[in-house]
């Protein structure tokens, strides 16, 4: 176990009904809010409509940034950030799912400072301070509301190949509260909920195996929520189990809180910087391109050490091995249970399924080379990565 400092200052209110609570959490912190929106059903749903009429009654001035997208945009991010500046907004509200949230924190980060919000993710300046920032959760994946987080995609270019899908890391970036009330996930799709799934997963996996040796009590925590997602995954049948929801939604955040990275090398998340790369060009679902890459990136892993993927093999999946299997081939038994798992949820299995072809993997490998993220990569493991996934 490597040595660690631990940090998260994320007020979480958690359960049924607790989106109620919106109004009253925003007021302890500020009198005027930014609230973001997402695209899609939440507006039909009522919830954007619950959530200014919980601000109004707790006396909170309103405005609103219409409809940040999936990926979200710099361009929509530059004008929520004007907007809050011009209304003097003192508290921003996230309320979606990772997208509306990250859109929020670089929001509430570039309203509190000077120049463009582009150059902390240029790593040009350091971030000094934000604004506090309430994030209501609305679905079981990123895990961005209590996460330091935050992943924009700079939509400057009019040319979309040379759109790039960055990210900070910071601890202005942590919000000041969380609301996670597992009524709101109820009607969320199917397919949406499985990429969810894949992605709290990936946010396991990818700190899981990174072979520092005698951390017992964070593989336990990882292999817990592992173990807790796949469980559930009775709510594809079921969506409406409050149970389930709830189960997912804490497994998400606790996926991304930074416990379970306690004493691992934190060298960072390959399978979702390459994802990255593929979701500046495709504008495709990230949970969906982690069911495919991060199985292909555990794969090559597995080739060059198979200890930590035999013990997943055994306590995750229960996988006995017999005489006739050698290491390798017992920790690719696992692996091969994971995508076994993600095939069973409906999720892609190749990334032609997202509309990669393989005359974009030049592009591609070049934006995982070019991102300013902590992970080493060597072009060629890139590139082996893409076309195993192809």
């Amino acid at each position: 176990m490597n040595d660690f400092e631990y940090y998260n200052p994320t007020k979480v209110v958690f359960g049924q009904g607790r989106f109620a609570d919106l109004g009253a959490e925003v007021k302890s912190l500020g009198d005027k809010a930014l609230l973001v929106k997402q695209e899609g059903p939440l507006e039909q749903m009522g919830v954007y409509e619950r959530a200014v009429k919980s601000l109004e009654e707790a006396q909170v001035a309103v405005q609103v940034l219409e409809y940040v997208s999936s990926n979200p945009k710099l361009s929509k991010i530059r004008e929520g950030i004007a907007l809050a500046k011009e209304e003097g907004a003192e508290v921003v509200v996230a309320v979606g799912g990772g997208s509306a949230i990250d859109a929020g924190k670089a929001i509430a980060i570039g309203a509190a400072c000077d120049g463009d919000v582009w150059e902390f993710f240029r790593r040009e300046r350091e971030v000094s301070a934000s604004l506090p920032m309430v994030a209501v959760s609305t679905i079981s994946a990123t895990g961005a509301e209590t996460s330091c987080h935050v992943v924009v995609t700079n939509d400057d270019s009019e040319d979309t190949a040379k759109w790039k899908k960055w990210a900070i890391h910071d601890p202005h970036a942590f919000p000041d509260t969380a609301i996670i009330d597992p009524g709101l996930l109820v009607s969320v799709p199917n397919k949406i909920t499985a990429a969810g799934m894949a992605d709290t997963i990936s946010h396991i996996l990818e700190g899981y195996f990174d072979g520092v040796p005698n951390n017992p009590i964070s593989d336990r925590i990882g292999e817990g929520i592992v173990m807790t997602v796949i469980e559930n995954e009775k709510v594809l049948d079921n969506p409406e189990d409050l149970n389930a929801r709830a189960a997912l939604s804490w497994a998400a955040t606790l996926a991304m809180s930074g416990l379970q990275d306690c004493g691992r090398s934190n060298a960072g998340f390959p399978a979702h910087w390459i994802q990255h790369a593929v979701g500046a060009l495709t504008d495709s679902s990230h949970g969906e391109g982690l069911a495919v890459i991060n199985p292909a990136w555990l794969e090559l892993e597995n080739e060059k050490s198979p200890v930590k993927f035999m013990q997943f093999a055994e306590r995750v999946f229960g996988i006995e091995r017999t005489e006739q299997m050698t290491d390798r081939e017992y920790g690719l038994a696992g692996i091969q249970a994971l995508k076994a798992v993600f095939k069973r949820w409906g999720l892609p299995e190749t990334l032609r399924e997202l509309g990669v072809t393989s005359e974009m993997i030049p592009t591609i490998v070049q934006g995982v080379m070019e991102s300013p993220e902590t992970y080493v990569f060597e072009e060629g493991t890139v590139e082996q990565v893409l076309r195993r996934c192809l």
